[in-house]
């Protein structure tokens, strides 16, 4: 007979024993039973799944077209490199607030394949970005100053889209409690089981954006961006806007698609597991193919301020409105209130004093 030393449940992982009622294998713990082929076959799958990583194949990315008739301007403080049609005049980088900026200088600039065109105005992010300030009672004043409001850059920022296929299988330990009393006892019985999920899915356009001076967390706060907006580009959309070259290559952005389509995968397939009292993955195989990538520019409303020599940004989606900013707090402010609610405080404190002072006399 075959020397079955070291299979264990697929279940719960406890030791297997020979039932010779059965004729198969036994659970020592939860009393699951298995033929010697099924045990071989999960052998073979768990070495797959410990062996195999995760592949994700993408096509490379061709620039088929250039425009050469942007101008460039590069700011001397951050590096940032933003090009315009000729029809703004940059004086102030967006990125880091520096007013400092080199001469403009003809660049090619790479074609995008699409672009999403602004579909909300300066005066909405004005008017976005001063309901953003409610409420902030310790916002230094020149953050709701109107003319510092006027700063407010609306740019085009490069995003790399990829497209691709994905087959994955899953398994999953899961357990079901089930609890009960009797006369001499509280019962409690957890079954185990090995749950297999396989499928395939389609991802369309997952965005990554290719500035390195836009911070990620930014852009996936302001994230979706409607697609239906999405249109073949055209240079006559950036009249009046300012862009931002791709200064995070393809390659360079692959990383962090690869992590956005897997970590889709997986919760997709998660999803589909439910009803138990515990879900813990056990193993997993990914596999992308078709993988296509295509270029586009995305509309965002950008206030950068720097107050006591620190960067704060206000970023909102030009498209959809919604927004995300880091705002500072005013030191001066901040201790007024200190002192006035520790006013309060002392003076309730007083108050209590007195009353119960009172009650005890």
């Amino acid at each position: 007979m075959e020397n079955v030393q070291g299979y264990k449940c697929l279940c719960c992982g406890s030791p297997l024993v020979w039932y010779a009622e059965g004729q198969t294998w036994k659970c020592t713990n939860c009393d699951n039973m298995y033929s010697l082929e099924t045990l071989q076959a999960a052998q073979v799958s768990d070495q797959a799944a410990q062996t195999q990583n995760d592949v994700i194949n993408w096509n490379e990315y061709n620039v088929s077209e250039t425009i050469n008739e942007m101008v460039s301007y590069m700011c001397p403080s951050c590096g940032a490199e933003i090009v315009v049609d000729g029809t703004v005049a940059a004086s102030r980088c967006p990125y880091c607030d520096n007013v400092a900026i080199m001469q403009p200088q003809v660049t090619g600039m790479i074609k995008p394949d699409y672009i999403i065109p602004f579909k909300l105005t300066k005066d909405d992010a004005k008017k976005a970005l001063l309901k953003f300030y409610e409420g902030k009672k310790l916002l230094p004043d020149r953050f709701s100053e109107a003319n510092h409001m006027d700063e407010i850059t609306g740019i085009y920022v490069p995003f790399w889209l990829f497209d691709c296929e994905t087959s994955a299988d899953m398994t999953f330990d899961a357990t079901m409690v089930t609890k009960w009393r009797d006369a001499a006892y509280d019962n409690t019985k957890i079954d185990h089981y090995l749950l297999q999920r396989s499928g395939t899915l389609r991802f369309e356009k997952v965005p990554v954006d290719g500035s390195v001076r836009m911070d990620d967390a930014f852009m996936d706060a302001i994230e979706p961006f409607d697609y239906s907006g999405l249109v073949p580009f055209n240079q006559a959309y950036l009249s009046g806007y300012v862009a931002n070259k791709p200064d995070v290559d393809v390659k360079s952005s692959l990383p962090r698609a690869n992590e956005r389509v897997i970590n889709s995968t997986v919760s997709a397939f998660q999803k589909t597991v439910s009803g138990y009292v515990t879900i813990t993955p056990k193993s997993r195989r990914v596999q992308a193919h078709e993988g296509t990538i295509k270029y586009a520019m995305f509309p965002v409303w950008l206030l950068t301020t720097r107050y006591l020599d620190k960067v704060y940004t206000f970023a909102m989606n030009g498209q959809t409105g919604k927004l995300v900013g880091t705002l500072p707090v005013d030191e001066g402010k901040y201790k007024k209130a200190m002192y006035t609610r520790a006013g309060i405080i002392a003076a309730i404190a007083i108050i209590l004093t007195a009353l119960i002072g009172g009650v005890f006399r």
